[in-house]
């Protein structure tokens, strides 16, 4: 005998320290990989969610200190009278205003005369402070003709605007501009009220983010970093800026980049035409995180240098038993065949050695199963011949009408059957489908063939018992019932054709509608056979099924069938259809019931492809013929 000669070239114990190393690696990693993300989503959802409550926070303020400013204007401007000069007494008010609230310094009321673009001072007031010891010039305008000209649209629509007066190495300052649009057409000019509001304690509230507060035009009005807070600065080219525009919401967060920085973005808008912006580096923001991946980088290669040390001590351990297996191996190879393993341990070496010491048996016991195997298919080949004979003959022909048929199951055994009688000039039609196919399904044909063939012989004697569908799905019902036990339904159709009073009464058991084709004016008509009621063999007695009727005549045709036909799908997986059947049909209608049934099962053949058929297939085609 051939000895084989077996070498080792590469050892399990160095392919389980290998794969112990690998396996630990790539989770060690992974872990890292899901704990940064995880910790990076985390951080930026803070800090999202800080800086929204931080924009939101700082907006209310500025929106109160804005409001209370208007409100001090609107009382300023209903001492003002365009056609009058400011009287003492007025002056007085104007002044105890002033001196009652703490968010204008300084006011100033013009008259403006919107046309030319001109303004003239009209009347001024301090709050305990004058002009000089806050950058101003007495009776200097707080603003020009020219900043004037620029925001008169937005005061013309809007009533107020907002201007950045801030000066170079000074505090951040801002303009509030409340035009009284009542006077817009008066001679003497629309007063036009001008508060100075200082931000100086709003500037100290902020801490760490930037936060930008501009009108809708990017123009900015105030910025917590002083070089960017000048009257000038627009941001109306940020990213973030922009978003506020393509968005429906009045917040929103998000990453940006914006002058070679990549940056964090929250804006917010609290009200009156303004936009408030809070921005934070991306390095400041995530420098936690960038600590954390250096640690656990650190962690996963002690964790890694720890494993390789205790997989070559446990490798050598648990390689020993199958060092002893694998020469044991070699006597087999070298014809030592009474060799018997030692059936050692509880593991998976032990219960390799088992499995190898009983091998000869499963053989001998796999024999028995393949023998007891075709005995099976043999008693399956019996019953699906037996079977086969419970199915009428393709073709059936008299005086007054001809059938043709076919049947096709999808395995050994069906689930489909089909049925007709003729009880002198009528004649029952049965078509059936139990739930799926196969031994079981057939044992359920077999009952509602035998119990139809049982009303048959009943109906030979007493010839009304076929009068009444309804009543011939009852009978059937209480059979299916009784033969599946509940377990095994059966969707079901009968219909009675009665020559002498040319109609065809019919009712249904959840079975696909049966399709009559009605000739009129010679051409056909489809006239759908729908009839409510339950599957067979759901409940032990019912009898709630729906009886209809429709008259019939010479050349009518009747097509019977089950969904295997319409539900059959090709190996593309589309369904054949009832489209498909309907076309199919239509084109055939003048010709002979068999050359119908031929053409229809052609089709549906070469649709289905080689591939076997996903359900029985039942057709029937019925002619009245005179």
């Amino acid at each position: 005998m051939e000895q084989h000669q077996i070498k080792v070239s590469f050892p399990i114990g160095t392919k389980l320290i290998i794969g112990a190393v690998a396996l630990l690696f790539v989770f060690i990693l992974s872990l890292n990989i899901i704990t940064i993300f995880l910790f990076r989503d985390d951080k930026l959802a803070y800090i999202y969610k800080t800086q929204a409550i931080e924009a939101q926070l700082f907006g209310k303020q500025f929106i109160n200190s804005s409001t209370h400013a208007i409100e001090t204007l609107k009382t300023i401007l209903a001492a003002i009278d365009p056609g009058r000069p400011v009287e003492h007494s007025r002056k007085s008010t104007i002044q105890s205003v002033m001196s009652n609230q703490s968010d204008v310094l300084a006011s100033q009321v013009f008259l403006v005369k919107p046309e030319a673009k001109h303004m003239t001072l009209h009347t001024q007031s301090l709050k305990e402070t004058d002009l000089v010891s806050i950058g101003y010039k007495v009776d200097q305008p707080l603003i020009t003709e020219k900043e004037l000209s620029d925001i008169l649209p937005e005061i013309m629509k809007t009533g107020f605007s907002f201007i950045n007066l801030t000066r170079v190495g000074g505090h951040p300052m801002m303009g509030l501009i409340l035009a009284d649009r009542l006077y817009k057409n008066h001679p003497k000019g629309m007063p036009v009220a001008i508060g100075l509001l200082t931000l100086k304690s709003l500037a100290e509230t902020v801490q760490g983010t930037q936060i930008t507060v501009s009108n809708r035009k990017g123009w900015v009005l105030f910025d917590s970093d002083i070089t960017k807070g000048l009257p000038q600065n627009n941001v109306s080219q940020s990213p973030l800026f922009q978003s506020v525009f393509k968005s429906k919401l009045n917040n929103g967060t998000r990453e940006f980049d914006f002058e070679e920085k990549h940056l964090l973005g929250t804006y917010v808008l609290p009200g009156l035409n303004l936009v408030v912006l809070t921005t934070t580096e991306w390095e400041n923001a995530m420098r936690a995180t960038y600590m954390l991946i250096e640690k656990f980088a650190l962690i996963g290669a002690m964790a890694i240098g720890t494993a390789i040390i205790l997989s070559i001590f446990f490798a050598k351990t648990l390689t020993a038993p199958l060092v002893k297996l694998f020469e044991a191996t070699k006597e087999v190879g070298n014809g030592n065949f009474r060799l018997k393993l030692e059936e050692k341990g509880k593991d998976e070496i032990g219960i390799l050695s088992r499995s190898f010491n009983t091998m000869s048996k499963k053989i001998v016991q796999l024999i028995q199963e393949s023998v007891d195997k075709v005995i099976l298919e043999n008693e399956l080949s019996i019953a699906s011949l037996v079977q086969q004979n419970l199915i009428p003959k393709g073709d059936f022909k008299n005086d007054w009408i001809e059938v043709q048929s076919y049947y096709r199951s999808a395995s050994q055994c069906g689930g489909d059957w089909w049925g007709f009688f003729p009880i002198g000039n009528k004649m029952a039609f049965m078509v059936a489908d139990a739930t799926g196919h196969g031994f079981p399904s057939a044992l359920i044909t077999a009952s509602a063939r035998s119990c139809f063939s049982v009303i048959q012989k009943l109906s030979q004697n007493q010839k009304d018992i076929i009068h009444s569908p309804k009543s011939l799905l009852s009978f059937a019902n209480r059979a299916i019932y009784d033969s599946g036990n509940g377990q095994i339904m059966m969707t079901f159709f009968v219909g009675v054709i009665d020559l002498d009073q040319r109609t065809l009464t019919y009712a249904s058991a959840g079975h696909n509608p049966p399709w009559l084709f009605k000739k009129e004016d010679g051409k056909y008509a489809l006239k759908s056979l729908a009839a409510s009621g339950q599957r067979l063999g759901e409940t032990q007695d019912y009898d709630d099924f729906e009886e209809k009727s429709i008259s019939i005549d010479k050349d009518d045709i009747l097509f019977l069938y089950t969904d295997g036909l319409t539900e059959g799908k090709n190996t593309s997986g589309d369904m054949f259809g009832k489209k498909k059947v309907r076309q199919t049909l239509e084109a055939q209608l003048q010709l002979p019931p068999k050359k119908i049934v031929d053409n229809l099962v052609s089709e549906f053949l070469k649709h289905n492809g080689i591939k076997a058929l996903d359900d029985d297939v039942t057709i029937a085609v019925a002619q009245i013929l005179k």
